[in-house]
């Protein structure tokens, strides 16, 4: 199975760059103060019931700073039901919505499509495809995630992520390096 997984690696990798290629979007480095609407994804699988209640506290400090969000849930277990059912914009992937490759199916990549973001958090530290694909081609204009080797094209900004951190150091991080971006004058959450 090693041989697959290194397969859907290089092919996705190779994918990823043509997406950039093929279809620009206006690329930027916008701070988090003036980012309007705000894209964040979740691995459901990989984080635990810790890490989600620091993301949730998280999504409603950036609610009461009057961001609009947009949540992008992936859920790799069939049966599963969303965390946020009751989020106005909320994008649920679970196995019936990706193809073999873990790529969101075209009805899925449209309807994320239509968001234009000014910020996007990737806080899926897994090496499934999913959110690195979701990365290429969402309609944001800063997205920011956890380096991979590889996949810098799928980024803005990517912050190293060793073994030993947990969710609330990456959300400093993102969140410090966000605030970076406009002379690091802003008010942190």
């Amino acid at each position: 199975m090693e041989w697959l997984n290194d397969f859907k690696e290089k092919y996705s990798k190779r994918r990823i760059r043509n997406l950039d290629r093929k279809e620009e979007y206006s690329r930027d480095f916008v701070d988090i103060e003036s980012a309007k609407r705000i894209g964040i994804i979740i691995n459901m699988n990989a984080i635990s019931p810790d890490d989600l209640s620091l993301l949730k506290n998280y999504i409603d400090a950036l609610k009461k700073r009057k961001k609009k969000l947009l949540i992008i849930e992936i859920n790799f277990n069939k049966k599963s039901e969303s965390e946020f059912p009751s989020e106005p914009d909320t994008v649920f992937i679970n196995p019936s919505k990706l193809n073999w490759l873990d790529y969101p199916t075209p009805s899925v990549e449209s309807q994320i499509r239509k968001f234009d973001l000014d910020i996007l958090m990737d806080f899926d530290f897994s090496t499934r495809m999913t959110s690195k694909i979701i990365c290429s081609f969402a309609k944001a204009k800063t997205r920011t995630g956890v380096h991979r080797e590889g996949f810098e094209s799928c980024y803005e900004l990517m912050i190293n992520h060793g073994e030993e951190q947990h969710m609330k150091a990456i959300i400093k991080e993102f969140d410090y390096f966000l605030n970076m971006i406009d002379n690091g004058n802003k008010v942190k959450v």
